[in-house]
């Protein structure tokens, strides 16, 4: 047994001698190391770890959830106590369950690949030679008038353990590496900023401090001389980053808890068609070194991959067992894992190149949703598409439109999806999407 589990076991121990009929108690702990580095020196170095206990009491009819980062024995016995005498006082809710023991089985054993060793061995001279390379490799860059550079490192290790009363144990290590830059720009009296970062499991896997940098360089450009078009209706291309925050947008409303609010442009939609054939959409947890990746969600329910749209036909909500018990439903899961839209055959360039009047979107600047109607209205960051090639820069300007029927118009999915990111989302093409500037 290991001293997570010991922790949580005595924990669910010290819960029923209270009078908690039922519980689910899960430990959490991670360190944290990131630097920021700029003009040739360390800016900024930190060093973060947490601890967290997480208690979830079913005590005659009433639900109460409660949190401490104190795991020694004789706080967490206080604390126990006091949470359940808590509990009693609020009010009965008979939707609040634990899941059914039978979704705790058949749950994936095999190794998921999300923890690299070498995370216990790095140094802070380890960081700072990411930063430093990145930095250099920056100011040196001939393609864009570079003002400033700032860059990160930062390495990051997690292990968690639950325990339900009802069957339920389970226990995680993960890590997770990246590098980031951030390039300010000289644009007359302006100066303009992008990032780039590589994001990934195991230190191996990170992109070179080359690639990031020459992805920032490219997107930075496009930042320089920036201007509003006329409005009108075009051609979108998403890029893979802005592409995901869309998805996800467009998700926000399928949760079971949207439906109970009635908040929900997805309410009576399963297994309608509701979206674009190109719009399959799955979500894959289970994939080798994935930031997504995890064999359970947080109700310990084991976790496989699963269809949420099959070619444009809503399949699945996200229903975790309060939603279900509360609407009538079966349960899914709470949340998605790792969002994995099915790629296209044709790379970016080669979508750029077909499309003769429109906008390829590099960023969403802020905007608003309504997720009973789907009406979104987002600023936009990005360059023009003329006869297929990129031209002016453009900035300031707005996409706006309803997501029902948005994604009804997606008709090109790239071949491109990011490795560097928790969901697998490629480059978009949507026709004839409402754009105002001047």
């Amino acid at each position: 047994m290991s001293e997570y589990q010991d922790i949580v076991l005595r924990a669910i121990e010290t819960a029923q001698k209270q009078g908690a009929q039922h519980a689910r108690v899960g430990l959490h702990r991670s360190q944290s190391v990131t630097m920021t580095w700029r003009k040739a020196k360390i800016e900024n170095m930190t060093s973060s770890g947490e601890a967290a206990l997480v208690l979830e009491l079913f005590v005659d009819g009433r639900f109460g959830q409660y949190y401490t980062s104190d795991t020694r024995d004789d706080s967490v016995r206080a604390f126990i106590e006091r949470c359940v005498a808590m509990t009693r006082l609020l009010e009965e809710d008979p939707a609040r369950t634990l899941a059914d023991p039978a979704r705790y089985a058949d749950r994936f054993t095999d190794d998921l690949d999300i923890y690299d060793p070498s995370a216990e061995t790095m140094t802070p001279n380890d960081l700072a030679a990411s930063c430093k390379e990145l930095e250099e490799l920056a100011l040196a860059h001939s393609d864009v008038p570079v003002f400033d550079a700032t860059t990160y490192a930062n390495v990051y290790m997690g292990q968690s353990c639950k325990v339900t009363t009802n069957g339920f144990s389970g226990e995680e290590r993960s890590t997770v590496f990246s590098r980031q830059i951030e390039m300010v720009l000289k644009d007359g009296d302006k100066k303009p900023s992008w990032d780039a970062y590589s994001y990934r499991r195991h230190l191996a896997d990170l992109r070179s401090s080359k690639d990031i940098v020459d992805e920032c360089a490219r997107f930075g450009a496009f930042m320089i001389g920036q201007k509003k078009l006329a409005s009108g209706n075009r051609t979108l291309i998403f890029d893979r980053r802005v592409a995901t925050q869309m998805v996800k947008k467009y998700l926000n409303p399928l949760t079971g808890m949207s439906l109970i609010l009635k908040n929900s442009y997805f309410e009576g939609k399963q297994d309608q068609k509701v979206a674009s054939d190109l719009f399959d959409l799955h979500d894959e947890p289970l994939m080798k070194r994935g930031l997504g990746s995890t064999s359970y969600d947080s109700e310990g329910v084991s976790l496989h991959p699963m269809t949420i749209f099959d070619k444009g036909t809503l399949k699945q909500f996200f229903i975790n067992t309060y939603a279900g018990n509360k609407l009538g439903m079966a349960p899914t899961t709470g949340s998605y894992s790792a969002l994995v839209l099915t790629p296209g055959k044709r790379s970016l360039d080669e979508m750029i190149a077909d499309v003769k009047d429109g906008i390829y979107v590099l960023g969403l600047l802020g905007g608003n949703q309504d997720n009973v109607r789907g009406d979104f209205s987002h600023g936009i960051v990005g360059v023009a598409i003329e006869n297929g090639k990129l031209t002016t820069p453009v900035s300031e300007m707005n996409i706006t439109g309803n997501h029902t029927d948005l994604w009804q118009r997606l008709v090109e999915v790239g071949n491109d999806p990011s490795l560097d990111s928790t969901h697998r989302i490629p480059s978009l093409r949507i026709d004839d999407v409402s754009v105002s500037g001047t």
